[in-house]
């Protein structure tokens, strides 16, 4: 089976305002992780459909405000707009979206399907 990620992208840099937003739409409760690649962000399971949720600032973690580039600091450079992204890996297959996935529209907004 192939898994299925969806990115989500909240039009403001608030990623604590994101996190209570989706607990809430969802029914789930993130924990703060800290990577060297991706650098600070929040993990949560969802179940129905099965999920793994993944939110973080739409900064890459080597981006360094005092030397470079300010139009090179977005993880995804794509979305400059969305200050902060959830990925949502899917692990059952399904349309993008769908089921509790759905109350995320009331906050977000679908930007990908991969």
């Amino acid at each position: 089976m192939n898994d299925t990620v969806e990115l989500w992208g909240f039009l403001s840099d608030d990623v604590e305002a994101a996190r209570e937003e989706v607990e809430r739409l969802l029914g789930v409760r993130f924990r703060l992780y800290e990577s060297e690649t991706i650098g600070p962000y929040l993990f949560a399971e969802l179940d129905q459909p099965e999920a793994d949720l993944t939110l973080r600032p739409n900064v890459d973690a080597d981006f360094d405000e005092e030397v470079d580039d300010p139009e090179e600091a977005c993880a995804e450079p794509d979305f400059p707009d969305f200050g902060v992204l959830l990925y949502v890996e899917r692990k059952a297959p399904g349309p993008p979206g769908e089921g509790r996935l759905a109350a995320l529209g009331q906050a977000a907004q679908l930007l990908v399907t991969e």
